[in-house]
């Protein structure tokens, strides 16, 4: 008799566990207010060290989120959609020692938010570069760092209007 009375407590607690962290990453996204897409506004960059203070929160629009602290603020990080931080993202642990440079914002729910154009993890050295310095995201092909130069590149690379050499016309 007691075996269906412990199954039934423990079945409740998983749902309202998964209850609680569903409606929490909704609650973010909800609250926040902010465009964590394409909210970056150059006039806002600011730099800031500090350490992972909470390991990866999701928003319903699938950005990842890490918090960090330092010195006196709080900010949470937006990394980036979920599928770009899954394949290209760099690990963060809690406490690890990290610089992030991005946009910083205060979302309608009271909290600060760094939309993150570089990111260094000084306790494992790792950097990655999320977004240009015009605040274009990558994960929408954005490019990071200088072009390549024609010499570099065996002298057909950007040649024109995309045309072929010779007018792009077909030659017999």
């Amino acid at each position: 008799m007691r075996l269906p009375v412990l199954r039934h407590m423990l079945m409740t607690m998983i749902l309202l566990g998964m209850a609680a962290s569903i409606s929490y990453g909704a609650d973010l996204a909800v609250k926040s207010g902010l465009d964590l897409d394409h909210g970056y506004d150059v006039n806002t960059v600011a730099t800031r060290q500090g350490k992972i203070a909470s390991t990866q929160i999701m928003t319903e629009k699938e950005f990842v989120i890490f918090e960090m602290t330092g010195g006196d603020e709080t900010l949470r990080l937006c990394v980036g959609p979920a599928s770009y931080w899954s394949k290209y993202g760099i690990v963060l642990h809690l406490n690890d020692d990290v610089i992030a440079k991005g946009s910083k914002a205060q979302g309608k729910d009271g909290k600060l938010y760094l939309l993150v154009r570089k990111l260094e993890n000084r306790t494992t050295g790792a950097q990655l570069e999320l977004r240009t310095e015009r605040g274009e995201p990558v994960w929408h092909g954005a490019r990071i760092g200088p072009m390549m130069n024609d010499r570099q590149s065996g002298g057909q690379r950007h040649q024109g209007n995309g045309m072929m050499r010779g007018g792009g016309m077909m030659r017999r």
